[in-house]
């Protein structure tokens, strides 16, 4: 989320922070969501407000088809954070083309929700081969 913000910053230079942190806010949506590279499941993303979690899925500790994320190299540890992370956060879009405004009311998404932006926006991303699915 901190990426969200600074671009929102750079863009709105007069939004003060509390303007710029209610912009962002999840409205209390927890979700769950898979992150898969082909056909393995690499790990799980949670949104539980306050706070998002990261974790590796068993299959991925057990039969390692890939090595770790760099962003989560402890494939044992449930990752906890509060803003969300950069490697999950690059997949939801500058909300500055008309294409976007009409995704998210076609999906009726809500584009001051992480949760909303990642379920409409998040399957698949320029950034990575990785697959995030909404569950």
């Amino acid at each position: 989320m901190k990426v969200i913000k600074d671009v929102f910053k750079r863009l709105t230079p007069w939004a003060v922070d509390s303007d710029i942190d209610s912009n962002f806010k999840n409205e209390n949506e927890n979700a769950e969501f898979e992150l898969k590279f082909e056909n393995s499941i690499i790990g799980f993303l949670k949104y539980n407000d306050p706070k998002w979690t990261f974790e590796y899925s068993e299959e991925f500790k057990s039969e390692k088809p890939l090595l770790p994320l760099i962003d989560f190299p402890n494939v044992y540890k449930v990752y906890e954070f509060e803003q969300l992370m950069p490697f999950f956060a690059a997949r939801i879009p500058n909300m500055n083309q008309p294409y976007h405004e009409k995704k998210i009311k076609k999906h009726n998404g809500n584009k001051s929700s992480e949760v909303s932006m990642l379920k409409i926006f998040g399957r698949k991303s320029i950034n990575n081969p990785f697959e995030l699915s909404f569950i």
